[in-house]
Parts: C-alpha cells; sequence; structure tokens
C-alpha cells in the first residue's frame, strides 16, 4: 500500500499515479477528502463500502462537511435502493448535513456510465474506468484532466435527480 499523504492537493507535481487495489482505492480516497477544502465531486454506482462506507472516510466527510458554510459536495449514484437497503453511513451522515451533502440518482441516459470518479476542490482526482476493478489514475494537482472528469460530472449532475431512497429524516 502507498503513503498519499506525502502528496498535497493543488500542490504537488502533475504527477499521475498508478493504483491498482481496493487498499489504494481506499487509502487515496481518504486522503483525497482530507485534503479537500470546498468542493467534492463524487461519481459511485452503489458508493463502493470497501471505499465510501469506512469510518475514517465518512468522519473525514463529516469534517469536510462542516468547515464552512462554502463546503459543497455532490454525489451520483446509480442504485440509491441497494445503498440505503445495507445501511450506508454516508447516507446517515448526508440527512445530518444536508446543507452541505447533496446525493442524486443518476439519470436514465447515463446508466451505462460505468466508471468511478472523485473530485475534489477541482485538482484532484481518482479516476476508474471500469467500476468492476480497482484499476485507476490518481493525481492531486491534475488541474486539465480534473476540469475534463468536472465538465462530465456537471453534465450528469444537471440530469440527475433527487431520490426518496436517499432521504431520510434525523430528529
Amino acid at each position: 500500500m502507498h503513503d498519499y499523504s506525502e502528496y498535497r492537493l493543488g500542490e504537488s507535481s502533475d504527477e499521475t499515479l498508478n493504483i491498482s487495489t481496493r487498499d489504494d482505492n481506499a487509502e487515496a480516497t481518504l486522503e483525497l477528502v482530507k485534503q479537500c477544502k470546498q468542493k467534492l465531486a463524487i461519481i459511485s454506482q452503489e458508493l463502493d463500502p470497501l471505499v465510501y462506507d469506512q469510518a475514517d472516510l465518512v468522519e473525514a466527510m463529516r469534517q469536510l462537511a462542516l468547515k464552512s458554510r462554502n463546503v459543497e459536495i455532490r454525489i451520483i449514484v446509480f442504485e440509491p435502493e441497494i445503498i440505503v437497503r445495507r445501511g450506508h453511513k454516508l447516507i446517515d451522515l448526508a440527512g445530518k448535513v444536508s446543507s452541505f451533502i447533496e446525493i442524486r440518482k443518476v439519470a436514465k441516459e447515463y446508466k451505462s456510465f460505468n466508471e468511478a470518479v472523485l473530485i475534489a476542490d477541482n485538482v484532484g482526482y481518482l479516476y476508474r474506468e471500469s467500476i468492476e476493478r480497482y484499476k485507476g489514475k490518481l493525481n492531486f494537482n491534475g488541474r486539465r484532466e480534473s476540469k475534463h472528469l468536472l465538465d462530465a460530472f456537471n453534465t450528469m449532475w444537471n440530469t440527475a435527480k433527487p431520490d426518496a431512497n436517499l432521504r431520510r429524516m434525523h430528529i
């Protein structure tokens, strides 16, 4: 497993790292979220529980959400029913800090999208070309590719809709 804490979001060289294991994905995701200051965009079919349903990642998301009132965490999912049925910790957090975390279900025209994407502060990204494999690319300062991925994310986001399965009342 690689130590990603040596990289700095928006400051490290524009070095693209190849990753290939679940542990590398989980560690890279955690490090990107921990270093994120304001904007996080995620596309994930089922919010991969081996990456996104981990206590330390959920805590990093909570810390990000509470960092400032300008924080924006946007997540696009494909299978909200499966995510909720699993009892995903990130769904619980989103319900508690709904002003900062918004989760939407992908529109029908993007159902065949089979990639996983995380973009942090518009400069760092983790990209997997297939959800079936953990092989992907990671860059803590890849502005050009981050912009390209964010453009694709925004196109999908603008057609995605809130899903009743993802709304929870917290009293």
